[in-house]
Order: structure tokens, then C-alpha cells, then sequence
């Protein structure tokens, strides 16, 4: 469990880079251990995830991002982006 909080706090504060320069004011993250492995999901608004999937670059630059935590932490991660509702 405590993986997994700190592979929160870390994808978030790394996020934050992207996101917050899209105009994202409030996003989320949850991971949760599958396995020897992690699921995180990353909950966006609405206008912002849109934004991001119309454009490759700033969806690749969050897959990049996720890659760079699994090499920092030595983990695999399986990132999925939902809505924030």
C-alpha cells in the first residue's frame, strides 16, 4: 500500500508539469497494485482530456511521463486516462 501512495504522489507531482500549463486546475491520481505490477488511473476534466486526445504530442508527452516513473521506481505501470465528472 505504500507503493502505491508514493507512485501517487509521484506520477501527480510529475503530471503537474503537463496539465497544469493545459489549464487543468483539479485532476487526480489512483494507483492500485495488479500483481507485481500497478494500475493507475488518472482522472482529468472533461475540456482538458479532449484536448489531449485530439492532439498525439500531449498524450504521448503523459505515456513518456508514466515511463519515466516505472524506470525511476524500477515498477511497470498500466496508465488509463477517464473523465472527471
Amino acid at each position: 500500500m505504500k507503493r502505491s501512495t508514493l507512485l501517487e504522489k509521484h506520477i501527480h507531482s510529475k503530471l503537474s508539469e503537463i496539465l497544469e500549463p493545459l489549464g487543468s486546475t483539479r485532476y487526480f491520481v489512483e494507483v492500485k497494485p495488479r500483481g507485481h505490477q500497478f494500475s493507475a488511473n488518472i482522472w482529468v476534466e472533461a475540456n482538458i482530456l479532449n484536448e489531449i486526445a485530439e492532439d498525439p504530442e500531449k498524450l504521448t508527452s503523459i505515456s513518456d511521463t508514466i515511463i519515466e516513473v516505472e524506470k525511476e521506481l524500477k515498477t511497470k505501470i498500466f496508465e488509463s486516462l477517464k473523465p472527471l465528472l
